[in-house]
């Protein structure tokens, strides 16, 4: 079967036991655009009908058992297409020191209707888990499905990747680019900062919600959503993950892309890369190169072919403004740098402030004013 993608949080040792519990999935089409697909009412959440395989089980009588018991719908089992499938990694939630693996098998299947061309439903079989969650038969939009996971807000680290894996599954069926969720972001980070901790923590969030705030300024001021503030959060929180992998310099930049490239994340992997570089050169760089010439060719490339946007603009000066200790001040930042590093160039020196100019004039408001913690 085709893989899709890999959601691997990498929040486990290299020695941990493993723990797989391999699944099938129903992709069950209804018309051009919807699904007969699984909501759960008490949660808020889209899922794709099925479960884990069963030792001993084959995947298509899995995948009708799963069916019949999470959406009360019966498969026609000649009908059953391979989709692809997506594998997942990420820390037990159930047993100390163990990954968590699963093979997500997805196929794209009819279910049987009456003789007035309805779909035949009969009494679903829910386990404790399932009922508590309000599963229940949902015919929705694919876009209306992927949307609703992106909004959805959980803290249980479990539930969040789960609902990220379908999500991701629903934006490649709908055409959409995948993007994380605030909750998956917010996983994402702290999983990061306990593999490496530091004030890169303070720092993510004070950029993230400054961003929020100013894309709601922009949007405010100009009478229309030029902006989305979750979005923007999204991406001022993660700009720095690749800070996770240790107390590296322009490495980070390189390890963020990739980290969240690998999750399919396109757009938050290149501020990763671009709220570096708001000349979009590495020349001025300010900081050690700690990466091989291979890699840095590799983000010269990446660099010369990005398109930039306002999001990678705002998330670049409110790196330069946002301090872990609670600064929020451009130029007190650039000094602070400056004084560390001994420079700081004159031309990102400069582009930070027609950066902060440019979005005082969309917000329309001054932009300390925005960004202020009152």
């Amino acid at each position: 079967m085709k893989h899709l993608f890999t959601i691997d949080l990498k929040n486990y040792g290299a020695d941990w036991k493993r723990s797989r519990r391999d699944s099938a999935r129903a992709i069950i089409h209804v018309g051009d655009d919807k699904l007969a697909i699984v909501y759960a009412t008490k949660l808020g959440y889209y899922k794709f009908p099925g479960g884990g395989i069963h030792e001993g089980e084959d995947k298509i009588a899995a995948l009708a058992r799963e069916v019949q018991e999470e959406v009360g719908l019966v498969l026609v089992p000649e009908s059953v297409r391979e989709f692809g499938v997506a594998s997942r990694y990420q820390k037990s939630g159930l047993a100390e020191n163990t990954v968590f693996i699963q093979d997500n098998f997805y196929y794209e299947c009819d279910v049987e209707h009456d003789e007035n061309g309805n779909l035949k439903i009969i009494s679903q079989n829910l386990d404790a888990y399932e009922d508590e969650a309000g599963f229940e038969l949902r015919i929705v939009s694919i876009k209306e499905a992927a949307l609703a996971n992106r909004q959805y807000r959980d803290t249980n680290d479990f539930n969040i990747a789960m609902i990220a894996r379908d999500a991701r599954v629903l934006e490649m069926m709908a055409g959409v680019k995948s993007e994380p969720s605030r909750c998956m972001a917010e996983l994402l980070l702290e999983e990061g900062v306990k593999k490496n901790p530091g004030p890169w923590r303070e720092h993510s969030y004070a950029v993230a919600r400054a961003a929020e705030k100013i894309a709601r300024a922009v949007n405010q001021n100009c009478s229309e959503d030029k902006m989305n503030p979750d979005l923007a959060y999204v991406y001022g929180l993660l700009h720095d993950i690749g800070r996770q992998e240790g107390h590296t310099y322009i490495a980070h930049v390189y390890d963020g892309y990739h980290f969240l490239l690998s999750f399919g994340y396109e757009k938050a992997a290149q501020i990763c890369l671009t709220h570096s570089f708001n000349l979009q050169i590495t020349d001025d760089y300010i900081g050690k190169v700690d990466i091989s010439d291979v890699q840095m060719e590799e983000i010269k490339s990446l660099l010369a072919a990005a398109v930039y946007d306002d999001y990678d603009r705002l998330i670049q000066i409110l790196d330069a403004t946002c301090g872990a200790d609670g600064t929020l001040n451009l130029e007190d930042r650039m000094n602070d740098v400056k004084a560390r590093y001994g420079y700081y160039p004159q031309g990102k020196w400069d582009k930070n402030f027609e950066l902060k100019a440019y979005f005082e004039k969309l917000a329309g408001r001054e932009y300390y004013e925005i960004i202020s913690p009152q």
